[in-house]
């Protein structure tokens, strides 16, 4: 599926592109669709062609929904590597980073951490610097520093959109992703903007998460500009992006250790060795609270749900005993 947008679905058939309606009750759940997912089109009389069914997905890209209501969103599907992004013309934020290659490793694709628009850094030895900060932040994850005008890493990036693979981009607006996008397939196919010089905020150029072939390789998903990346339920994403203390908390004594006062703490032991950074266990702290709290809400909602069903069916069955009762009379007559 080539594009989502407002309950109707792009979708490649192999010979041609074709609309496709999609069930608007789905929109908001892990079964609705996808760009990137392999589904199935049902041509109707009366309502023309609609999505009846979606295959299993290989991978997912999934975020918490905005909202209250704790749910999944999947942001791209079926696709072999994410290039989490960021642009060298702002202040580098090493947490955000950090927190989108959790959401990407936990998708079960391959996750690049791409930093774009590297002429804009004041020197050689300042971006040396700063792709030493990201590497220390993504220690299992390649990075790789990009600039559209100066050309600088468009081939390593190249060679990682293979033919036949999909690769899903993810990152803020006005960070170049369509301007890469446009770099690699060889055109101008996404729409582009400046970004404002005040905060260096990018506008929504991309409004639709369109899967855009590039030529004689594979195929890219680009996304609209996310600024909140909520976490779902994504534990093996924390291990595989801190794998610094999940192979330290491996080791505690405790299964259930919480790394602050227990005995025989490996995680603790790792700190004060220098092996693990403080920075990096304070916002491994700070994610797994957010995903214990969803993990609450979750309970809660679930509880809710039980009680609003426990509710429904008392009212039903005291809806049936009065015509139970008059039905007993009339046999009676």
């Amino acid at each position: 599926m080539a594009r989502t947008s407002r309950g109707f679905c792009l979708v490649f058939t192999g010979g041609e592109a074709i609309l496709a309606a999609s069930d608007s009750t789905r929109t908001r759940t892990e079964l609705a669709p996808a760009t990137g997912d392999y589904v199935v089109v049902q041509d109707s009389p009366e309502d023309g062609p609609h999505i009846v069914d979606i295959a299993p997905r290989s991978t997912a890209l999934t975020r918490r929904a905005p909202g209250r209501v704790p749910e999944p969103q999947v942001l791209a599907a079926n696709v072999d590597s994410v290039f989490v992004m960021h642009g060298l013309d702002r202040q580098l934020s090493v947490r955000r980073i950090e927190r989108q290659l959790v959401v990407a490793w936990d998708s079960g694709a391959v996750p690049v951490v791409v930093l774009t628009k590297a002429d804009e850094v004041a020197s050689q030895a300042l971006l040396d610097e700063t792709i030493a900060e990201v590497v220390e932040a993504a220690p299992a994850a390649e990075v790789v520093a990009t600039s559209i005008m100066t050309k600088v890493g468009i081939p390593e990036i190249e060679a990682k959109i293979p033919p036949g693979s999909t690769v899903a981009l993810m990152g803020l607006s006005g960070i170049g992703k369509s301007a890469l996008v446009n770099e690699l397939s060889g055109g101008a196919v996404q729409r582009t903007g400046e970004v404002r010089a005040t905060d260096r905020r990018g506008r929504h150029t991309t409004v639709t998460r369109d899967l855009i072939p590039v030529p004689g390789r594979g195929q890219i998903i680009d996304t609209p500009g996310i600024r909140e990346i909520g976490l779902w339920q994504a534990y093996e994403g924390m291990d595989k992006a801190f794998p610094e203390i999940a192979e330290a908390a491996s080791e505690c004594r405790f299964g259930d250790c919480e790394h602050e006062q227990e005995p025989d703490c490996a995680v603790r032991d790792a700190l004060a060795s220098g092996s693990i950074r403080d920075r990096r266990l304070a916002h491994w702290r700070d994610l797994m609270a957010e995903l214990e709290l969803q993990e609450g809400q979750l309970e809660e909602f679930a509880r809710r749900a039980e009680s609003r069903d426990l509710a429904d069916a008392q009212r039903r069955q005291d809806r049936e005993r009065p015509n139970k009762r008059s039905r007993q009379r009339r046999r009676r007559r």
